[in-house]
């Protein structure tokens, strides 16, 4: 009787791990690459370095096989574009192919999560958390476009899971220590979340004899070979040195001072003044949820349903290793070291949802041991709480995918833009002028003309080149292309490539105009 009741409990398991990954999976293909409609700036960048790699072998800087990339000037992560050589090998570069990475990754994260908290917790806990991921409105919008900092979690979350189920007998902490090294060319904010969470969890392995010192030693060294270009990269960068090249590979030197060093706080003139800073707006971004950047949320459902720190700081609490058994005393370290690694980089950096991207995951855990704590003693506790998130989740998928988002994601996303470029070159061989009222289009314009870097390279000129308030280098011009309408102001012939309700700045040419979603290409007459 034991043994079918045992069966028929794992038989249910298997059905809810599924419904609940087929939630998953449909939460982040419904409409996949036309929501958000058009593509980020930062998402065409990381789209058009890919294919420049892949194509010429270098980035669109000119840099060999770089280990971070140039791009706007302050730097971006290359993980993510060294991801997607084959995407855009096959594909080209377009929202589908850049995105499609970190859709893949984001639904992976489901099995993820529920083999992680089933060694931590077990099956149910396992359950409610993977259930917990599957609807995470965080976790939803940034599986759906490819902001290249959202791949870090993904691959933090993978090293966890490997080193959760490593013993002394099998190999998975080397895996685990693969995957922490590679969160280093994820995103910057690894730099300090991944060394502390390291720093915290190894003795403990060692001492609970999880893991031997020659594991450690091993993984260590694994780790540390992996992590020698960027941390070559950070020396270079901090002590503007000249670019090192090792053979094919590239340690460049950016032009402007490198983004880790403008956002932390060990680098102002007051680190104490700016900690204290630094953890109130942590604080309130995870209080409120959201922050100034509308792409990284979904108003008012924040990144889990608006009201649930209080919960995850309760689960928090119970995470503590002195209110644990034996038996999981070093499963919940982990946890707690994860939370305590990701609070750093929050106390060290200004966050935004996307800079805090590593406590996401943790917030969520923490959640599901609140209600597994609560379901003992209160028995209708775990079905209450998935009908209030359920209709939550209906919610949310209502306003994300309604016209109210896909409006203003329109503009974010700058809709329209590419073949607005490409109807604005096939009609005109004059000057094509852009709008200054948008972020970086030049981008739009490598992205569709796919030049090689020696064609542009020796005849740039940037816009404010070494202003460090402006980070995001725009260049005057490629080729025929202008990215300051002063520029074409002397030209008839000039066609212009304007967001709505803006006007060429040539009152005496009579034009005829083409709408593009969000942009408008006027040709003269």
């Amino acid at each position: 009787m034991n043994r079918l009741v045992v069966t028929f409990s794992k038989y249910n398991a298997h059905l809810l791990f599924i419904a609940i990954l087929a939630i998953g999976i449909f939460a982040r293909v419904w409409e996949f690459g036309s929501l958000p409609p058009g593509l980020n700036p930062d998402e065409a960048s990381i789209g058009v370095e890919s294919y420049y790699i892949y194509k010429f072998g270098m980035d669109r800087n000119g840099m060999s096989y770089p280990v971070h990339l140039i791009s706007w000037g302050s730097g971006q992560n290359a993980l993510y574009a060294y991801m997607l050589i084959p995407f855009v090998a096959l594909q080209g570069i377009n929202a589908a192919s850049v995105r499609l990475p970190m859709l893949l990754s984001g639904i992976l994260s489901l099995p993820l999560i529920f083999i992680a908290s089933k060694r931590l917790l077990g099956r149910k806990f396992a359950l409610i958390a993977m259930f917990f991921l599957a609807i995470s409105p965080w976790h939803i919008v940034n599986s759906r476009w490819a902001v290249e900092s959202n791949i870090m979690p993904f691959f933090f979350l993978a090293g966890f899971t490997a080193l959760l189920i490593s013993n002394p007998k099998n190999w998975w902490f080397l895996v685990s220590f693969v995957f922490f090294a590679l969160c280093l060319y994820g995103y910057g904010t690894a730099y300090v979340g991944v060394p502390v969470f390291l720093l915290l969890v190894i003795p403990v392995l060692v001492y609970s004899k999880r893991m031997s010192v020659l594991q450690t030693v091993t993984g260590l060294i694994v780790f540390s070979l992996i992590a020698v270009p960027i941390v070559l990269f950070i020396a270079v960068n901090t002590l503007h040195l000249d670019t090192l090249r090792l053979g094919s590979v590239t340690i460049p030197s950016l032009p402007v001072e490198a983004r880790y060093e403008t956002m932390a706080a060990v680098f102002g003139e007051n680190p104490l003044n700016a900690i204290r800073e630094n953890a109130a707006i942590m604080f309130k971004v995870l209080w409120i949820q959201e922050d100034a950047f509308p792409w990284n949320f979904v108003a008012p459902f924040g990144y889990f349903y608006k009201f649930t720190l209080p919960l995850a700081a309760a689960g928090f609490i119970l995470t503590l290793p002195f209110t644990a058994n034996r038996e999981t005393r070093v499963e919940r370290w982990f946890l707690l070291s994860w939370v305590v690694a990701s609070l750093t980089i929050g106390i060290l950096h200004p966050v935004n949802l996307t800079r805090i991207n590593l406590i996401f995951t943790p917030i969520l855990l923490c959640v599901a041991v609140l209600i597994v704590k609560l379901e003992k003693y209160v028995p209708l506790t775990l079905p209450i709480t998935v009908l209030v998130f359920s209709v939550g989740f209906i919610l949310f998928n209502q306003a994300y995918h309604g016209d109210e988002y896909r409006k203003r994601a329109s503009g974010i996303f700058n809709d329209g833009i590419i073949p607005a470029i490409e109807f604005a070159t096939e009609q005109s061989d004059s000057l094509i002028c852009f709008s200054e009222q948008r972020y970086s289009l030049y981008i739009y314009v490598l992205l569709t003309q796919q030049y090689h870097p020696s064609e542009y390279l020796d005849q740039l000129e940037w816009i404010n080149p070494l202003d460090p308030a402006d980070p995001a280098r725009t260049p005057l011009a490629l080729k025929n292309y202008r990215f300051s309408l002063t520029d074409c102001a002397e030209d008839p012939s000039a066609v212009y490539v304007l967001v709505l309700k803006e006007n060429p700045p040539v009152s005496d040419v009579e034009y005829k105009d083409k709408k593009f979603e969000k942009f408008l290409v006027y040709l003269p007459k």
